[in-house]
């Protein structure tokens, strides 16, 4: 029986070294498979924090632009009316100087220098200095 209970022994053993075994790799397959599942939930949780991150900066580039349009459109409207005024006021000054010089212009016929609707001169006939007289000092009068 001695040799019965060695081989028992022996089985006991192998079968407790087995079983040792077995255990250690289950607890290293539960770790590597709790390990995969936690870097597949951080390589989830990256890629959703990139996506997010660059959603909102391609919406700030978005609305930027739409800023930057909005304001390109405003300066375009005040530089044309700027320039509208200006050349609206430089017209009204002309005009203002030359609808007052026939009255200080002696001898002026009006009905050689025509007006249209607005005041404004139209193209007449030539300026001719034989229906006008010079002053002592040379100038029309």
């Amino acid at each position: 029986m001695d040799e019965q209970q060695q081989q028992r022994r022996v089985n006991e053993a192998t079968e407790q070294f087995a079983e040792a075994v077995r255990a250690s790799f289950q607890a290293v397959s539960e770790r590597g498979a709790s390990a995969q599942q936690l870097n597949a939930e951080l390589t989830q949780q990256f890629f959703d924090t990139v996506i997010g991150n660059l959603r909102t900066q391609a919406e700030d580039t978005r609305q930027m632009t739409q800023q930057l349009a909005d304001q390109q459109q405003r300066q375009a409207e005040a530089t044309r009316t700027i320039a509208q005024e200006s050349v609206g006021a430089y017209m009204e000054f002309l005009n203002s100087i030359f609808s007052f010089a026939p009255r200080r212009v002696q001898g002026w016929d009006e009905s050689k220098h025509p007006r249209n609707f607005e005041g404004r001169f139209e193209r007449g006939e030539a300026w001719d200095e034989s229906e006008h007289q010079r002053d002592a000092g040379g100038r029309f009068t």
